[in-house]
């Protein structure tokens, strides 16, 4: 069937494909885009670096351990697959002849090009005022959509950009069956997606994982961590608010720095200086001030205060402290601690080892026996 032509008048010319080419292509790059930030978000919450992590202002990593990286179970990248391989199909869908209207699918390419564009905008805010940190993935597929936003209004120019979105919209509603039906199979699509994507950044271990666990014995916790690790920061607190619950529990902190200065395992530098921080974590140690130490190494990844200066603030012998950095035997320590971790099979940051079973991610609570019962009460009864 031929396309309506307009009231009072010849048809509107069709968008131009030199446009529809333009927003192809962008849609395409925030597709690739967005792939490429699913694997670095699953990397993240595996503790492994990526090679955007390159600061504490720069990092890929940063934004995609945060809280604000999955929204109604799906991570927001996850998210930009779909948004920008609909908009990619729209457009390849515009270069083809046969369309439900003359101005297709301009219209609705730029409704998509202005809701990317919003997204990315409220995206950008996020990361500015609430993370504290940029990626640089991210900052290139909100470029994506602001070219794909404008390729949009160019592609609408013929008919102008309110009657090539009315005219689509039309073509859309002039098929109430099809319509509904892409409608409902989207929907179920994203609901399947949202059910069966791994929680891996909720880090629950498989039930091979605790089965593994000790049936008895003071429980003992191996954690593997690296100082500039955003994985390891989030996992530090909610380990520390654990063992506020499970006192019976012992943690024991192992440095495994990301930084092919003091860890062989590296074929190249991901978290730089983190070897001196994991020095000054030993020396801490020396002078009973790990905990202390790690709290403010941690909370330093926002605020990069001088690792002297915060010895200083906590109280440590600075003279110790300055010799401790240098001295041999924190070199053998903490190639001992890295050692361990090849022992232990560590590939990333943070791991905890429980019974001989390594979890990469989070404090794997449910691999624990559970806490011992209370004494009963030697009050005699009335």
């Amino acid at each position: 069937m031929a396309a309506p032509k307009a009231k009072g008048g010849p048809a509107a010319p069709g968008p131009p494909r030199g446009a529809l080419g333009v927003a192809l292509a962008a849609a395409l790059a925030g597709l690739a885009l967005s792939l490429a930030l699913v694997r670095i978000h699953v990397q993240a919450h595996a503790g492994v670096a990526s090679f955007c992590d390159l600061s504490e202002t720069v990092s890929c990593d940063r934004v995609a351990a945060s809280r604000y990286a999955v929204v109604l179970g799906i991570p927001v990248a996850g998210w930009g697959v779909m948004g920008y391989g609909l908009a990619a199909a729209l457009a390849a869908w515009g270069l083809l002849r046969r369309k439900p209207s003359p101005t297709w699918p301009s219209g609705l390419l730029l409704a998509a090009g202005a809701t990317f564009t919003s997204i990315s905008v409220a995206l950008a805010l996020v990361s500015k005022l609430a993370i504290g940190a940029w990626c640089l993935l991210c900052a290139a597929s909100w470029v994506a959509a602001l070219v794909l936003l404008a390729a949009a209004w160019g592609a609408c120019l013929p008919a102008g950009a309110a009657a090539a979105l009315r005219a689509d919209l039309e073509a859309v509603r002039a098929r109430p069956g099809l319509t509904a039906a892409l409608v409902l199979a989207g929907l179920a699509g994203v609901a399947l997606l949202a059910a069966a994507w791994p929680r891996y950044w909720q880090g629950r271990p498989t039930a091979a994982r605790a089965a593994a666990a000790p049936a008895s014995g003071p429980p003992v916790v191996v954690e593997y961590s690296d100082y500039l690790c955003p994985m390891c920061a989030r996992a530090h607190q909610e380990t520390r608010a654990f063992l506020a619950r499970r006192p019976d529990v012992t943690l024991v902190r192992r440095q495994f720095p990301l930084d092919d200065a003091c860890n062989p395992l590296l074929k190249r530098q991901m978290h730089p200086s983190a070897c001196a921080l994991a020095r000054a974590g030993i020396c801490a140690e020396a002078q009973g001030r790990l905990a202390e130490m790690d709290d403010a190494l941690f909370a330093n990844q926002q605020r990069g205060e001088p690792v002297e200066a915060i010895a200083s603030r906590l109280g440590l012998d600075m003279g110790r402290f300055r010799e401790c950095l240098t001295s041999p035997e924190t070199e053998r320590r903490l190639a001992a601690d890295i050692a361990a971790a090849v022992r232990d099979g560590v590939r990333a940051t943070p791991t905890f080892v429980v019974g001989g079973t390594a979890v990469a991610g989070r404090l794997p609570e449910e691999i624990l026996p559970p806490p011992p019962a209370a004494a009963p009460s030697s009050a005699p009864g009335r």
